[in-house]
C-alpha cells in the first residue's frame, strides 16, 4: 500500500520533464514544415515504382522537383 503513493509521486514527477523535451524538439521552422508537406504531396501525385522506365522515372523526379520549388514558392507566399 505505501508504494502505490511513490509510484504516483514518481509519474507526477517525470511527466513535465518529459513534456518540455518534447516542446524543445518539436522547434522547426514553418518553412521546414511546408517544404515536408509539399515533398509528401509530390511524391504522392508523381508515384513511381520498381518496374518505371528509367526514363520515365527522370521525368516523375524532375515533375517533383518542379511540384515542390512551386509549392515553395506559393507557401512562401501566403506566410508574407
Amino acid at each position: 500500500m505505501r508504494i502505490l503513493p511513490l509510484i504516483t509521486l514518481a509519474i507526477a514527477i517525470a511527466m513535465p520533464a518529459g513534456l518540455a523535451a518534447q516542446e524543445q524538439r518539436g522547434a522547426t521552422s514553418t518553412r521546414e514544415v511546408v517544404k515536408a508537406a509539399c515533398q509528401r504531396d509530390a511524391r504522392l501525385i508523381y508515384r513511381t515504382g520498381d518496374k518505371t522506365l528509367p526514363e520515365v522515372r527522370e521525368q516523375m523526379m524532375a515533375a517533383r522537383r518542379t511540384y515542390v520549388r512551386d509549392c515553395l514558392a506559393k507557401g512562401s507566399e501566403a506566410a508574407s
